[in-house]
């Protein structure tokens, strides 16, 4: 028998990509079925979270390959001697979960993380906490800063979307509109496609603080409105 080639990097992380994007979604639209308190962003992850145990466990089982479930809130570790903090940096991504790489050739790139940041979308809830701007500078800004360096060694990263009240479609038009004020080299996040309660969105970066700088952005937002009490017309 012919040897086998030792699968790319990118083949390998495309492959860990498309699995985790389809298991957050399966999870994504369950939790817009089932409900869950949209009045605080953690506990909507820490549904989310539960859910993804159970999804891990279905293909785990439909599939015949263990299939883990991503990480919550846990702090991004050094990879090397030059990332040491002191044990001071607690930068905590929503969600992580590592591609094992066992034909890296050096230890920095056994283990790369695909981060995950969750935020809510919608209607300011206060005058000072708005939420589609938070959502640019307290989420899509940590992939590209030196002081979270989320998605680091990573090709893409996810930013999950809790819509608690708004249209998507009035979203989006806010959130690319902080983009120019804040990420303003960054291009507008584009509709990608929408099933069953989940729509997705992509986002091509070209970062300036944090490698590799081509960098795919992927947006799941979820509609939660109704379990929030709220009209799910997209006038609203």
């Amino acid at each position: 028998m012919g040897r086998h080639g030792i699968p790319s990097f990118a083949d390998l992380w495309l492959k860990h990509e498309t699995l985790y994007v389809a298991v957050f979604m399966m999870a994504l639209r369950r939790l817009s079925e089932t409900g869950c308190d949209t009045n605080h962003e953690d506990r909507i992850s820490e549904k989310l979270y539960l859910l993804m145990r159970q999804i891990c466990r279905e293909e785990t089982r439909r599939r015949h390959c263990e299939i883990p479930t991503p990480a919550w809130d846990e702090p991004i570790p050094p990879a090397n001697e030059t990332e040491l903090k002191g044990g001071k940096s607690k930068k905590r991504p929503d969600f992580t979960r590592n591609l094992v790489n066992t034909y890296a050739s050096c230890a920095d790139d056994h283990e790369i993380a695909f981060h995950v940041e969750c935020k809510r979308l919608g209607h300011p809830t206060s005058k000072s906490w708005n939420l589609n701007e938070n959502y640019v500078t307290e989420g899509i800004k940590r992939f590209d800063c030196a002081s979270h360096e989320y998605g680091k060694r990573a090709p893409s990263g996810m930013m999950l979307g809790y819509i608690i009240s708004m249209s998507p479609e009035r979203i989006l038009k806010e959130v690319n509109t902080h983009q120019k004020k804040h990420c303003p080299n960054n291009p507008p996040i584009a509709f990608d496609g929408v099933g069953e309660g989940v729509q997705r969105y992509g986002h091509d970066l070209d970062r300036k603080n944090v490698l590799p700088r081509k960098f795919k952005l992927i947006h799941l937002w979820v509609d939660l409105r109704k379990g929030n009490g709220q009209s799910t017309d997209p006038g609203s």
